[in-house]
């Protein structure tokens, strides 16, 4: 982990500042360490220089990783303190995540996702603006990473698969002319500072966040995020034409839950915060897109 992505996280529970304690690295790359916030005494791992970021009822630790940095984590008073049962939807975002970690190899080799390739690169390519910042939020293995690397000076990368950032990484490490920074998070409690980002990418991830209720604090998140003059690039499954033939809702294999959008469904979650400039209601047949701006 860069360092220098530390001036763009905060705590996901209250947007606090995080201080960082290296427990293996040098002046510039983090290998592993902690995330500290001062004021409410929680912390968050750095492990093989990726930062997970989540909130308590999302948290896995991994013990092995604890008992050998046990005398670094009280130095710098980090306590191991035992979590309630996640339940509700929580409980759905940790079925995916434990699917999206077993599923991350046989999702590179789907045809189906290549065949979207053709449609949805050149049209994000086109309408994505270049950036400073741009948050992809959803890398998932890196099937756009690069792309939104080209369209920007910095790229943060977040995932709540910890085994899809990993291919990502192995995938992008040194492919890349600019820099691309990675988060083990959950995109509906982003960890990230206020106004920091020029644009945001989430292609082909929202219409898997388990409810309207957390989708709808994604797009509140991605509108804090954003600076005032920043863009939001969004695309989801679409309900329309050919698509009626499918299922509206249910879940992928492993538990992976889904949503199909009419039109008027994903303009309803996203107009509170947004002003949309364009809306392309076919995206190769199986996909809707949108591009919008914050509204102040």
């Amino acid at each position: 982990m860069d360092k220098r992505l530390t001036e763009y996280l905060a705590d996901p529970h209250d947007g606090g500042d995080l201080e960082l304690h290296i427990f293996e690295g040098d002046e510039r790359q983090v290998r592993e360490g902690v995330l500290r916030n001062a004021s409410s005494a929680r912390w968050y791992p750095i492990r093989d220089a990726i930062p997970s970021l989540f909130i308590d009822a999302l948290r896995e630790d991994d013990p092995l990783w604890i008992e050998r940095f046990r005398s670094r984590l009280e130095a710098a008073d980090c306590a191991v303190a035992s979590r309630e049962a996640t339940a509700g939807d929580m409980t759905r975002i940790v079925s995916e995540r434990k699917a999206r970690d077993e599923q991350a190899e046989e999702y590179d080799r789907m045809l189906a996702i290549k065949m979207l390739d053709v449609f949805e690169r050149p049209t994000y390519r086109k309408i994505l603006p270049r950036s400073t910042l741009v948050l992809e939020a959803g890398c998932g293995t890196g099937r756009f990473t690069g792309l939104f690397s080209e369209l920007s000076h910095e790229l943060i990368a977040a995932d709540m698969s910890r085994d899809s950032i990993k291919r990502n990484i192995a995938r992008w490490t040194g492919k890349t002319a600019n820099t691309v920074h990675y988060v083990h998070t959950d995109l509906t409690h982003l960890p990230m500072k206020t106004k920091v980002f020029d644009s945001i990418a989430h292609v082909g991830v929202y219409e898997h966040i388990p409810s309207r209720e957390l989708r709808e604090q994604f797009i509140a998140h991605a509108h804090r995020v954003l600076k005032s003059d920043g863009v939001l690039l969004l695309s989801a499954y679409r309900y329309g034409g050919l698509t009626t033939m499918f299922e509206k809702e249910g879940e992928h294999d492993g538990g992976i839950p889904f949503f199909r959008f009419t039109e008027a469904e994903l303009r309803e979650e996203i107009e509170p915060h947004f002003e949309i400039e364009t809306f392309k209601r076919n995206l190769g047949i199986y996909m809707s897109m949108v591009f919008a701006k914050p509204k102040n």
